[in-house]
């Protein structure tokens, strides 16, 4: 193969990676974020099952993070609901190291995505508000609790978008 059509083939694949990625891009912009470095990818979801009301619900996913943005180790989940209409309902921290369950202070999918099955959550997104705060959050007490394998809260009866009044997450 001759260094021209070496080049060419080159400046093809290219053209066809930046057309790709600008085409992802529009669809979910989270993608250019953590090209830039102001986005992570939290990964696949963990394996769990989720109850919602006693019944199995197979559409609330269950990642699990285990450090910060700053490095430091943390232990929380991140419920996400798929079906929530409401946005800022659509994710749920459920955060073992701190107790608390809250959710994020932006859930626009520049802050919070799912591309391919694996969770993207930038840098704004990975800020949680308690639900127990009276000005951003429900003034709720979720009466979290983490048991070995097993995690379980009441949800704010202002959350309808949730459709269940309480989840519990059986962890594998």
């Amino acid at each position: 193969m001759t260094h021209r059509k070496l080049l060419k083939a080159l400046i093809g694949l290219l053209l066809i990676f930046a057309v790709a990625l600008g085409l992802t891009s529009i669809s979910h912009p989270i993608i250019l974020k953590w090209l830039s470095g102001s986005a992570r990818l939290v990964g696949k979801p963990t394996d769990a099952t989720v109850y919602t009301d006693g019944q199995v619900n197979n559409h609330v996913k269950v990642f699990y993070v285990n450090k910060y943005w700053n490095g430091e180790p943390a232990d929380y989940y991140i419920l996400y609901f798929p079906y929530a209409d409401n946005s800022r309902l659509q994710i749920l921290s459920l955060n073992r190291k701190d107790n608390y369950a809250g959710g994020p202070s932006s859930t626009n999918i520049q802050d919070y995505d799912i591309v391919a099955g694996h969770l993207f959550q930038s840098e704004v997104g990975a800020k949680f508000t308690p639900m127990q705060d009276d000005m951003k959050g429900y003034n709720f007490n979720p009466q979290l609790v983490f048991s070995q394998r097993q995690i379980t809260l009441t949800i704010p009866p202002a959350a309808k978008e949730l459709k269940c009044d309480s989840v519990r997450v059986v962890l594998y």
